[in-house]
């Protein structure tokens, strides 16, 4: 895996690349400066689909299907290839929960809902893939994604290389980091952490 992170105006951006069994994907977590919301996005790029979840919390302007959520909670809104819904954090716990969950469920194809729970045990490897867990995948797949975190230590290797085949090539700048961040990593332990040249440090799962 990889990670890219970006800081600016418009809020911060964590960009996670990961190639595992399940495939390829593409894992985006977005915050705005100030906003009261959050998004998180999954892309297959061996489907060609995404799934995404907002999280609008109290003060946001919230969609038709939350209107009458209660005041303090957030509202979800799931996105895929067919369709959206919107409902009440509160409502994937509740006495229709299994009716909505297979309405979320439904939002992708069936062959992206495969690839979604085969990364199941992969997403308790590393503690930044806990936004696409607990209230999100778990929302809808209880029973893959409700688990408790196993984190892994990885080994740092070239990031420049594996982020161009996810279409995020490096700039010049980001490589010379690169060979100056790998020469000095040759004297660290195997057990050192692995991340992209251009983002933060994080547990690396091999696969």
């Amino acid at each position: 895996m990889s990670v890219l992170f970006r800081r600016d105006a418009s809020g911060d951006e964590t960009r996670l690349l990961l190639r595992c069994d399940a495939g390829r994907f593409e894992l985006v977590s977005r915050q705005g400066p100030s906003g009261p919301d959050s998004t998180e996005s999954i892309r297959s790029l061996e489907e060609g689909e995404t799934l995404s979840r907002q999280l609008l919390f109290a003060g946001a302007e919230a969609p038709p299907g939350c209107r009458g959520a209660r005041p303090a909670d957030a509202c979800v809104v799931l996105a895929g290839r067919n369709g959206t819904l919107a409902a009440g954090l509160s409502a994937f716990a509740g006495e229709k929960a299994d009716g909505l969950r297979a309405k979320g469920a439904a939002i992708v194809s069936p062959g992206m809902s495969r690839r979604l729970l085969g990364l199941a045990p992969i997403l308790t490897w590393v503690a930044e893939f806990g936004s696409y867990t607990d209230d999100f995948l778990a929302l809808l797949w209880p029973e893959a994604f409700t688990r408790p975190r196993a984190l892994r230590r990885g080994t740092r290797s070239r990031g420049c290389d594996f982020d161009v085949a996810f279409g995020h090539p490096c700039s010049a700048a980001e490589r010379v980091r690169e060979e100056k961040r790998i020469g000095a990593d040759a004297v660290r332990p195997p057990d050192a952490f692995s991340a992209s040249p251009t983002g933060t440090p994080l547990p690396r799962p091999r696969g």
